[in-house]
């Protein structure tokens, strides 16, 4: 080795040594300062410096940094939360209970809203999608999970965690301009043994067992082109199977100056959509169908307002996906995307190129790529959601997590 090479080395480790040395780390919990509730889903960041995070279902959240503990500041957002900025040397506890202040609610049996101002409400939805999401290619990076459960042992089979690359067209650009590559991936063993049966049927049916993509083709506000007339289901236009749902108002939510309309669905599919009464962008999107004993399906989406456009920031999935084999039960899948590091500005990003873009039809299961352990050690958005012990002790049959995710990975990346 020669010796500039080597000094070149020495430098690298220290500069290594030396920001791992000025990490800090910021745990909390969310709940309703009038009650008990946590609060799940909430942006936590630190503004400029690109730090963010999602709280958990549970209203837990944990931040790793670089950052100023004496200049920075944490803020909270919530679509149905008063927004909080923290001064980061205030949160000094190992875990901060944070308290936030619920928006006022104005219930819908106060306000009157005839049927002709709620169609005129959806209608100005559609005419304003253009101008409230993206109008132009972008990028940003997401961090994707995805578990699969057996229904009559109670147990997980199989985990795949991923960082990855998204790269989005216009509103009114077709669903395949969508496209998303991996930046880092790990996966468990595979206990899951799915029926000869359910792969027949999905073959036959063309069912993509790709749930990222799934997750990604599903944003209700990616339905201008593709969907808009021809979807057996559409939110925006209020119609499933040509039968047109009854939407209902709910309740309005005051937030600052603005109002946001939460309308429910009164019969059939249950849907809630949260619309900006300013703009009339859909801040929030829910659906759920399930029978007398289960959830068939539940997704929600998210979006944030940047740059005067809003941008997805939480997807989420749950649903009955197999039958398994040997169990006379069925195998739940549940997936969801939380994005961040968002790349609005086309010259700032190079196009993904064909060789680097995951095919839709496959199974995610199925890539691989090499284990980057200081990678996933530093995670942010992983510190936020940490996996609950039960899928842990589920998933470690033979072997710990960690040695699996070595072993199920190559050398070279795909």
């Amino acid at each position: 080795m020669s010796n500039k090479l080597f000094i070149c080395l020495v430098l690298i480790l220290l500069c290594k040594h030396a920001y791992m040395q000025n990490i800090q780390t910021i745990k909390g919990q969310l709940s309703c300062e009038n009650d008990t509730i946590s609060i799940s889903y909430a942006h936590v960041g630190i503004p400029g410096t690109g730090i963010g995070t999602v709280s958990n279902i549970n209203g837990n959240f944990e931040l790793k940094g670089a950052f100023n503990l004496e200049k920075d500041t944490l803020m909270i957002s919530h679509i149905e939360y008063e927004k909080k900025m923290i001064p980061l040397n205030e949160l000094t506890a190992d875990t901060n209970y944070i308290k936030l202040a619920r928006n006022e609610y104005l219930l819908a049996d106060v306000i009157v809203l005839p049927d002709d101002k709620k169609k005129e409400i959806f209608k100005k939805v559609i005419k304003n999608l253009k101008n409230n999401y993206p109008d132009k290619l972008y990028q940003c990076e997401a961090f994707y999970r995805e578990t699969q459960y057996q229904q009559r042992t109670k147990k997980h089979c199989r985990l795949i965690e991923a960082a990855v690359n998204i790269q989005d067209g216009k509103v009114t650009a077709p669903l395949s301009k969508i496209k998303c590559s991996l930046l880092q991936f790990r996966k468990s063993d595979n206990f899951t043994e799915e029926h000869w049966g359910s792969k027949l049927l999905k073959k036959m049916l063309d069912l993509s067992p790709n749930h990222l993509h799934l997750l990604l083709v599903g944003n209700p506000v990616r339905y201008y082109k593709d969907r808009l007339h021809t979807s057996k289901f559409n939110p925006i236009t209020q119609r499933y199977k040509g039968k047109e749902l009854e939407f209902a108002l709910s309740h309005v939510i005051k937030k600052s100056d603005d109002k946001i309309y939460v309308f429910k669905t009164t019969k059939g599919l249950s849907c809630t959509i949260y619309i900006n009464s300013k703009d009339y962008a859909i801040l929030k999107y829910e659906e759920e169908m399930k029978s007398k004993t289960r959830i068939i399906f539940k997704n929600s989406y998210h979006y944030k307002k940047i740059d005067n456009k809003y941008y997805p920031t939480f997807f989420y999935n749950v649903g009955i996906t197999d039958y398994l084999k040997n169990s006379k039960g069925m195998g739940i899948t549940e997936s969801s995307l939380t994005f961040v590091n968002y790349s609005p500005d086309r010259k700032k990003f190079k196009r993904l190129r064909s060789k680097h873009v995951l095919p839709n039809e496959l199974d995610l299961y199925e890539q691989e790529m090499e284990y980057d352990e200081i990678f996933w050690a530093n995670y942010n958005i992983l510190l936020d959601e940490p996996l609950e012990d039960k899928t842990i002790s589920d998933l470690e049959r033979k072997t710990s997590l960690q040695s699996q995710f070595k072993e199920n990975a190559t050398n070279q990346n795909q």
